[in-house]
């Protein structure tokens, strides 16, 4: 186990201004968890007692309104430590967590992680690094919510869950087993459900994407990806600032145009 805690601290942001030594503490502190798919991890506003860290599998962290509407956070997956919280008295998680696979995670308590940071405070150098660079998803989000078309919102959208959910499929093809209804989607990308049903339904008889039951086959991700660099958004570095720099998981050099 110990070797699983200390591959996901090497390669994550918050503990890159640590020794070795204070690495090797902290992995000896962590133990091994599985969580079956569909389980909650924790509710909004409950008193934090864990820290997580992603072995497999994968997390969504999602608020709900009163009348049971839910708008997903963020999607955690495998690499990742999660959550951020403030260092308040009483520290409470924000959003409710449920797994949306079965996963593996390693597991140390917040009473010690604190205590971590007390004894290397460098541990809060890498914490505040991670939170700041994730200035450049909220300008991003921004500027596309601001400038740029609601096909260009929907296709980075697709894009940011392909990296995050999906699942190599034959012929070059992606399967990104979704959670979000289109009243979800429709709020994440800024448009009418009506029209981002519509969009989807184009792309479907075009062949860029199937909708099937449990999520939506991405048969043409080049096409996600042309138009959104075609309209000038800048896709590759809003992509890769989100969670520690994760890349896209496929190469494009087709020459394909989203005018096509």
């Amino acid at each position: 186990m110990k070797s699983q805690a200390l591959e996901l601290i090497h390669c994550w942001t918050w503990f890159k201004f640590l020794p070795d030594e204070a690495k090797s503490h902290f992995a000896d502190a962590c133990r091994l968890m599985t969580i079956d798919k569909g389980a909650t991890l924790y509710r909004h506003n409950d008193d934090i007692s864990y820290i997580y860290g992603v072995v497999s599998g994968g997390f969504r962290i999602y608020v709900a309104s009163p009348d049971g509407e839910e708008m997903t956070l963020e999607d955690v997956a495998a690499g990742a430590w999660f959550p951020h919280f403030l260092p308040q008295d009483t520290p409470v998680y924000f959003g409710n967590c449920v797994s949306t696979k079965t996963s593996t995670v390693v597991v140390i308590s917040v009473t010690d992680f604190l205590a971590f940071g007390e004894a290397w405070p460098q541990l809060y150098r890498g914490l505040y690094n991670e939170f700041v660079a994730r200035g450049v998803v909220t300008i991003g989000r921004i500027e596309l919510l601001t400038f740029h078309s609601l096909n260009v919102r929907l296709a980075v959208y697709l894009l940011r869950l392909l990296v995050i959910r999906g699942s190599a499929a034959p012929g070059s093809s992606y399967f990104i087993e979704s959670s979000d209804n289109q009243g979800e989607i429709a709020n994440r990308v800024g448009g009418a459900r009506q029209r981002v049903n519509g969009i989807l339904k184009e792309w479907e008889r075009s062949g860029v994407i199937c909708i099937e039951k449990h999520g939506l086959l991405i048969q043409k991700p080049e096409y996600l990806l042309t138009l959104a660099r075609d309209s000038g958004f800048d896709v590759e570095t809003y992509l890769g600032a989100w969670q520690g720099g994760w890349k896209s998981p496929f190469q494009i050099d087709s020459g394909f145009s989203a005018a096509e």
